[in-house]
């Protein structure tokens, strides 16, 4: 993979997290055209660029973590 691709896939998931339309890791992967292990390596990644992001078993989603609590 072309690191643009990647680029393009990580500030894609970044969108769909602070929508909170990402799904199942398993939903993600799909619609980022990967694997599971790497839409959660993603995740990580993202994780440690900083990006404070939970997951809601309930709504079944990813979302980013407001600060201000």
């Amino acid at each position: 993979m072309r690191f643009i691709d990647k680029k393009q896939k990580l500030d894609y998931l970044l969108s769909l997290i602070s929508e909170q339309n990402t799904g199942t890791a398993s939903q993600l992967a799909e619609r980022l055209c990967i694997s599971k292990p790497t839409a959660e390596k993603y995740l990580a990644l993202l994780r440690e660029d900083g990006h404070n992001i939970g997951y809601c078993t309930r709504r079944r989603t990813y979302y980013q973590i407001s600060e201000n609590k």
